[in-house]
């Protein structure tokens, strides 16, 4: 098991380190040449006409359709056929693959000002051809944005195993390249560092639930905390603290401690049960779901425990809150005419929205430019994975249907 485990993490370390190593050069202009076509937070977002040009290889038709579904995805540009008129910006790239590695030259065309913005050089090894398209996603659109773009991005996620057990595995931001990452017991919470330094789980081995963190700079597992009771992890501060809810004295309470085991504070003490503790993205505030008031609900606390204050009033179940980047909002589950349904509300209580509509859908998780929502639902049978538009709008599932996936949580950015 432990050798299998080792395995699971090497293939793991491949899969990011190739998100972080693919090279580049040839830069042509840098972020202050970069002309701003769209503003993506616009409730009337023009949407941007744009050709990809390449040559007729099979390597780089997969590197066009993958360019052409991230785009397609967000929202902010339509497809012209490149022998049709009407594009303000071309992708054109020439792909060749030797015996070890793909190479891809691509430029930024942009016909508006008629000039060539961007052209580059990316290569990576052969099996890793759509972090080369993903790479090239994001340089387009961070073009016409300048904002970063999720698309070298990773959801990490929960499968049921045939033993049982329900498996930590890794994919990319559109459901490929799946890796199994901790396949030794069961990992019912876990969440990505706000750095994204490290992945935080819970984890059952020797007939107790401890919290372990994931070193992704390298890829050793610690163990963070250990106790009598259910510990489940919650996610990670700015400032290195993990929120955890614990039933180390009895009933489940909010506890934070450092990333080096540290500092352990008990934040909550009531008679209800405490869960999901989620950091706000700055650090100073934190989302959990208590019974408190007799059934379960989102509440809002300082990160020292005090000025709590409940934010939800419509439902009798609501649980798994999750914050948007920019601190402004919180996804969370919420039961409705008797299906759990996926819903935003600002923090400050207002503007609440229902997404989800079909099925029973949970554990929403944000994209790190806040513009997206990942979450599970059972709406096709089996429960997947599925990501859509902050506005609920263009719902798809991304893991296969064969098997019953959950829980996601999307990561950050990844540092270059």
């Amino acid at each position: 098991m432990i050798k299998n485990f080792k395995f699971q993490i090497s293939n793991f370390k491949f899969q990011i380190l190739i998100f972080l190593l693919v090279t580049c050069s040839l830069s042509l202009v840098t972020a202050a040449d970069a002309k701003v076509y769209i503003d993506i937070t616009s409730p009337a977002i023009r949407k941007i006409p744009i050709s990809i040009k390449t040559n007729a290889s099979f390597e780089a038709k997969v590197i066009e359709s993958i360019i052409m579904n991230d785009l397609g995805f967000s929202g902010l540009f339509f497809f012209v056929a490149p022998e049709v008129s009407g594009a303000e910006i071309i992708v054109q790239s020439e792909v060749s693959v030797s015996a070890d590695e793909t190479i891809v030259l691509w430029s930024i065309i942009d016909l508006v000002e008629n000039r060539e913005v961007l052209k580059k050089r990316n290569s990576a090894p052969k099996k890793s051809i759509r972090a080369i398209a993903h790479n090239i996603s994001n340089e387009v659109y961070k073009y016409v944005t300048e904002k970063e773009g999720i698309f070298r991005t990773k959801i990490s996620y929960l499968v049921y195993s045939s033993q049982g057990n329900k498996d930590l595995y890794l994919m990319d931001w559109d459901g490929y390249s799946s890796t199994k990452v901790i396949p030794i017991g069961l990992t019912p919470s876990h969440a990505w560092a706000y750095n994204s330094d490290f992945l935080m789980y819970s984890s059952e081995r020797n007939r107790g639930w401890k919290i372990y963190l994931l070193d992704l700079n390298d890829f050793r597992e610690k163990l963070l905390f250990s106790s009598d009771g259910l510990n489940l992890v919650g996610n990670s501060s700015p400032q290195d603290e993990i929120a955890f809810s614990s039933s180390r004295d009895g009933n489940s309470e909010i506890y934070t401690i450092s990333k080096n085991g540290s500092n352990l504070r008990k934040l909550t003490t009531s008679f209800g049960i405490d869960v999901s503790p989620v950091f706000s993205p700055d650090g100073s505030s934190i989302a959990f779901v208590s019974d408190r008031g007799g059934s379960p609900q989102i509440y809002i606390m300082d990160s020292n425990g005090r000025g709590i204050r409940r934010i939800t009033f419509e439902g009798s179940y609501n649980t798994s809150p999750a914050w948007s980047p920019d601190g402004k909002w919180l996804a969370y589950a919420g039961m409705k005419d008797g299906k759990n349904q996926v819903f935003v509300i600002k923090s400050d209580e207002t503007m609440l929205r229902q997404l989800t509509f079909n099925g029973n859908n949970e554990s929403p998780s944000f994209s790190p430019d806040g513009l997206f929502i990942a979450f599970d639902s059972d709406r096709d049978g089996k429960r997947g994975i599925y990501i859509m538009r902050l506005k609920g709008d263009e719902q798809r599932r991304i893991t296969p249907k064969e098997i019953k996936a959950m829980s996601p949580r999307w990561s950050p950015y990844f540092k270059n």
